[in-house]
């Protein structure tokens, strides 16, 4: 047969024996017996007792006594010696506690929640329990001495109670202990209190509206304090404590921080300021005293974004950049002015102070560009005016010839030179005669044919005639006429 069958078919036969055996204990079938986290437990919760049955385990580790109509503490808890838990919680009880609880050694928690205690006072008897719960009372009156003899005692919850203040030297003698819930109460500021070894304190919705500097001066080993669902408007300059690591002022009425708010932290590691009044961005400068500070929660303020400068990308890379100290970045979200609602931090600064600094740039370079066009403009001129310069005062003929710069214009009369007879013009005359723009072959001839045949045959001087023969030409002067070879 298949295992996974025959456990099926075995599973209601084991579940019925474990009735019978829990049931063995209590014949009248009152209280349940079960074992959890390694305790045996007895539980007789929610049957509307106001003593208990007869035949009870007294070997059970924890006696689960909630939720009844109980106005005093059962005789039979005394038979209970390995009693480790008691709960009591959601009865009536008023009394001080029974003196039988000092021999039950075992005892570690002892909740006596949801009941009508009004005050707790002094008991001469020494407690071993480690774990004390008095919330939802109306305790309103706590003697100095209290917990003087509960020297084991490590967790305190006075939660939901009607206390309005706190004598000083209340926890000084309980050595041991470490969390102290004071939540829901009536306190109108930080009570002061001395404690050597307390390590957390929870004052959250008390009604707290002020905090003064030297609040948790006393207070030597405190790490963690709750301060959250309050009616703080501010936090003052330079609180103190050597050795809290984390501050909780959620949902507060906080609007601003200076540079000196956390200044008198040295170790703070975790700041919750979620739901307050913050609207704008701080300067990273409020953290320079807290090199520890690795968490910072700020959602659910309503963040303003105008008229902000630099530190506004300056602290969102200070509150980014990895490792991240913000877990929830659409934390830092701008609500006004309206042109960067619903943008972050970054692209709020992107979108205008950096986009002034965009607009700056392109003016600049526009200044640039005219600057650059009014020095071409004005090279211009200036070169201009040296080529006029150079006109008015031309070089010597001589250097303008060698460079073949000389240009005459159109309308410049013809300059003859007079040619002695049978001798060619000098070098000087030749440069003062006009360009011929044609060789001498294309000069019409003048001359008689009877002179060409009576002289002897020369060489002409231009370039054209210099490997052609042509006969020397009389005396040009009295037959050549005089001829623009421009026209």
């Amino acid at each position: 047969m298949d295992i996974g069958v025959l456990m099926i078919w075995l599973l209601p036969a084991m579940v019925y024996a474990r009735v019978m055996r829990e049931d063995a204990f209590d014949p009248e079938g009152v209280c349940r017996v079960y074992s959890q986290n390694g305790l045996l437990h007895f539980d007789c919760s929610d049957r509307g007792l106001s003593e208990l049955p007869d035949q009870l385990n007294y070997k059970a580790q924890a006696l689960i006594l909630a939720n009844n109509n109980f106005v005093s503490f059962p005789k039979q808890i005394e038979k209970f010696t390995e009693l480790e838990i008691l709960d009591l919680s959601g009865n009536r009880l008023s009394q001080a506690l029974p003196s039988y609880l000092e021999d039950i050694s075992s005892l570690k928690v002892l909740n006596l929640s949801n009941n009508n205690y009004d005050s707790w006072l002094y008991n001469d008897a020494k407690f071993n329990f480690k774990k004390l719960d008095l919330s939802k009372n109306k305790i309103n009156k706590i003697e100095n001495d209290a917990f003087a003899n509960v020297m084991k005692l490590s967790f305190l919850d006075l939660s939901e109670n009607r206390l309005y203040d706190i004598q000083p030297g209340i926890f000084s003698q309980a050595s041991s202990l470490n969390t102290l819930i004071l939540s829901r109460n009536y306190f109108s500021k930080v009570p002061k209190f001395e404690s050597q070894s307390l390590r957390n304190l929870h004052l959250s919705n008390c009604q707290i509206m002020t905090l003064e500097q030297d609040s948790l001066a006393a207070l030597n080993s405190l790490l963690v304090i709750d301060l959250s669902m309050n009616q703080l408007e501010r936090i003052p300059d330079s609180l103190a404590s050597a050795t809290l690591q984390e501050l909780d002022f959620s949902y507060n009425e906080i609007f601003e921080l200076t540079d000196l708010t956390f200044s008198s932290l040295p170790h703070l590691a975790v700041l919750d300021l979620r739901g307050n009044e913050f609207k704008y961005v701080w300067s990273t400068s409020y953290f320079s005293s807290n090199p520890f500070l690795r968490e910072v929660r700020l959602k659910g303020n309503r963040w303003c974004c105008e008229g902000f400068s630099v530190n506004l990308l300056l602290t969102y890379e200070f509150l980014t950049k990895e490792p991240s100290k913000i877990q929830d970045r659409q934390a830092l979200i701008c609500y006004t002015p309206s042109n960067v609602t619903q943008l972050s931090w970054q692209q709020a600064y992107i979108k205008t102070w950096h986009a002034d600094i965009t607009a700056v740039s392109s003016y600049t370079t526009m200044a640039v560009m005219i600057g650059i066009i009014i020095g071409i403009v004005l090279t211009s001129f200036v070169c201009r005016g040296i080529m006029y310069l150079n006109k008015i005062n031309p070089p010597p003929p001589s250097e303008q010839a060698l460079n073949g710069l000389v240009n005459r214009s159109q309308s410049e009369p013809v300059t003859r030179i007079p040619l002695r007879e049978d001798e060619p013009p000098t070098y000087d005359e030749a440069l003062l005669m006009p360009r011929l723009n044609s060789s001498f072959h294309s000069l019409p001839d003048f001359v008689d044919e009877e002179e060409t045949l009576r002289r002897n045959r020369r060489r002409s001087r231009s370039i054209g005639d210099l490997i052609e023969p042509r006969p020397r030409l009389g005396d040009r002067r009295s037959i050549r006429r005089t001829l623009d070879l421009r026209n």
